[in-house]
């Protein structure tokens, strides 16, 4: 996720010097002990999240990105599906959509996000073995980067965060109405934000 970010910025600073809104690459400490960086920067920086126009987070392997959820913006493929027209097909073609999907609880980075309003999306890769082999283990190093499928990552991202900047019009941050549990009957709500644990704590909940 780290290089297919910087790949990203790299590809922008290049072809897009002048971009018609602020792009930020956030590189979140504490993810696994609650969200802790992620979460301390939207409680932090409100006037960011105000202003967020959309978020694409990657963070679960090396792997081409193969799905997108909504993540349960009620219009979210007004504005996500025209942007992904823009990428190539042969990238756009191995990507699965969910819309409008549900909205991410934990996890990963975008969450913090989501909790928040804002249009937070997870580039959801293969694992290439990432969950059951290299997850947090000393096995995760930098012979097991499938550099094709990093390429690719960053090309999509760089496209969507282009065609995010170009666009004339605000994301819409309009929330769908949630199902009800079919195992519990409940109705299911938006998650709300939480405090990050600022002494780096293991996550209680």
């Amino acid at each position: 996720g780290t290089i297919t970010m910087m790949e990203t910025a790299r590809i922008l600073k290049k072809i897009y010097p002048n971009p018609k809104r602020t792009i930020i690459i956030g590189l979140w400490g504490s993810e696994e002990q609650g969200l802790n960086g992620s979460r301390a920067f939207v409680e932090d920086r409100p006037e960011v999240v105000k202003g967020l126009q959309a978020l694409f987070n990657q963070d679960n392997g090396t792997g081409r990105v193969v799905q997108i959820s909504g993540q349960g913006f009620l219009h979210a493929y007004d504005y996500l599906g025209r942007w992904l027209q823009a990428v190539p097909e042969d990238i756009r073609g191995h990507i699965e959509t969910t819309y409008p999907g549900s909205p991410g609880r934990g996890g990963s980075d975008y969450a913090s996000f989501v909790a928040m309003g804002v249009p937070a999306f997870s580039l959801s890769s293969l694992s290439w073995s990432y969950s059951d082999y290299t997850w947090h283990t000393n096995l995760d190093t930098y012979d097991k980067i499938v550099f094709d499928d990093v390429r690719n990552n960053a090309i999509l991202t760089a496209i969507l965060t282009y065609m995010a900047c170009e666009d004339l019009e605000k994301t819409s941050r309009e929330k769908a109405t949630l199902p009800t549990n079919q195992k519990t009957g409940i109705k299911q709500e938006w998650p709300i934000p939480r405090s990050p644990d600022r002494a780096g704590g293991q996550d209680k909940n």
